[in-house]
C-alpha cells in the first residue's frame, strides 16, 4: 500500500508539470484562432470582434490598414505556438531562448501600440487590450514552465517601458469635426446645404470687412455657423458677451461687431468660448491653413469648397446669390 501510495504522489506532480508545459501553447493558439477569426470577418464585411468606437477610431492611425495590422498579429501568435510545440518536444535551450527574444518583441511592440492609444489618441481599443493581456498571460506560462521569474519580470519590464514611453511624447491633437468648432450657428432657411463655417479674429481687419458686408446685407440662404480664434482672455471675455447680445438671433455678424468695437466686459468666460476657440486653431493647424478670414461651405454631402480672404468670399457668395450685395473696401 505504501509503494502504491508513492506512486500516485509522483503522478500528480507530473501531470501539472505536463499541464503548466502545455499552457503557452494552448494559450498561443487561443490568441492566433481569435485573431484569425477577427480578420475572417473584416475581410468578409463582417464588422469584427471589437464592439467598441475606441477599435474604428484606433485603426484610422494604422498606416497600412487594420488587414494588415490584425494579420501581423495571427502571423505572430501562429509561429509563437509553432515554436512552443517545438521547444516542448526538442527541448533545446536555443529554441526557448529564440522564443524569449521572439516574445519580448511582441510584448514590446504591444506595450507602444497600447501607450499610443492611451496618451496619443487617447482612445481605447479592446482588441488591441485583449492582445496585450493574451501577451502576459503566455509571458506568465512561459515563466512556470522554464521556472524562471527572471524572465516574467523582464517580460513586464519591456512591456512597461515601451508603454510609459509614449507618455513622454507630444502628440499632435485630433482634428475635430467642422462641428465641434462652431460657436454660433445661425439658420437662414430650412434647407439642410448649404452649410457654411466661417472662421475669423478680433484682430483681423479683412474678417471685420466680410462681418460688416454681411451684416449690411444678410444671406438669404444656407445655415451660418461662425468659428472665433481668440485666445486671449479680453478677447474671449468679448466672445461671451456676445452670447447676450439681443441681436444676435436676428443678425449674428451685426452682433459680433458690436462686441468688437466695444472694451472687454469684467465678466467670466463662459465654457464653449474658450472650447470653440481652441478646437477651431487645432482645426486650422492641423488641416494646413494659415490665415483668416476663412470660410468653408459645405455645398452638398460630397462637395466641400474653401476659401481664404475677403474677396474671394465676397465675391463667391455674391455669385452663388447666398447674399444679394457686396460692400466693396
Amino acid at each position: 500500500m505504501k509503494q502504491k501510495k508513492g506512486k500516485s504522489v509522483q503522478v500528480a506532480p507530473r501531470r501539472l508539470t505536463m499541464a503548466v508545459s502545455w499552457l503557452p501553447v494552448i494559450l498561443s493558439v487561443i490568441a492566433a484562432l481569435s485573431l484569425s477569426l477577427e480578420y475572417w470577418l473584416m475581410e468578409t464585411g463582417r464588422g469584427g470582434l471589437c464592439p467598441t468606437a475606441g477599435c474604428a477610431v484606433a485603426g484610422t492611425f494604422v498606416k497600412y490598414g487594420e488587414k494588415v495590422f490584425i494579420g501581423l498579429g495571427v502571423i505572430f501568435f501562429w509561429l509563437l505556438a509553432l515554436a512552443f510545440f517545438l521547444a516542448r518536444r526538442w527541448d533545446k535551450n536555443w529554441l526557448w531562448l529564440l522564443i524569449a527574444i521572439f516574445l519580448m518583441a511582441g510584448l514590446a511592440f504591444d506595450g507602444g501600440i497600447l501607450g499610443f492609444q492611451r496618451f496619443g489618441i487617447q482612445e481605447a481599443c479592446l482588441l488591441c487590450y485583449a492582445v496585450g493581456a493574451a501577451l502576459l498571460l503566455i509571458l506568465l506560462a512561459f515563466g512556470a514552465a522554464r521556472k524562471s521569474v527572471a524572465t516574467v519580470l523582464m517580460g513586464v519590464a519591456v512591456w512597461t517601458a515601451a508603454f510609459a514611453s509614449q507618455s513622454m511624447l507630444a502628440f499632435p491633437e485630433r482634428t475635430p469635426d467642422l462641428r465641434e468648432t462652431v460657436l454660433v450657428t445661425h439658420r437662414v432657411d430650412e434647407a439642410t446645404y448649404p452649410q457654411l463655417y466661417y472662421f475669423f479674429s478680433l484682430h483681423c481687419p479683412f474678417c471685420t470687412h466680410v462681418l460688416v458686408s454681411l451684416a449690411t446685407h444678410p444671406p438669404v440662404r444656407g445655415e451660418w455657423n461662425l468659428v472665433p480664434l481668440d485666445t486671449q482672455p479680453e478677447d474671449q471675455r468679448k466672445l461671451s458677451a456676445l452670447l447676450d447680445v439681443p441681436v444676435l438671433a436676428q443678425n449674428p455678424f451685426q452682433a459680433v461687431l458690436v462686441v468688437e468695437q466695444v472694451p472687454a466686459p469684467e465678466r467670466a468666460i463662459e465654457p464653449q468660448v474658450a472650447e470653440a476657440a481652441h478646437k477651431g486653431g487645432i482645426f486650422l493647424r492641423n488641416s494646413g491653413f494659415r490665415g483668416v478670414p476663412l470660410l468653408i461651405i459645405q455645398e452638398s454631402a460630397t462637395k466641400r469648397v474653401v476659401l481664404q480672404g475677403r474677396d474671394p468670399i465676397l465675391n463667391y457668395l455674391l455669385q452663388e446669390r447666398i447674399i444679394p450685395f457686396r460692400l466693396f473696401f
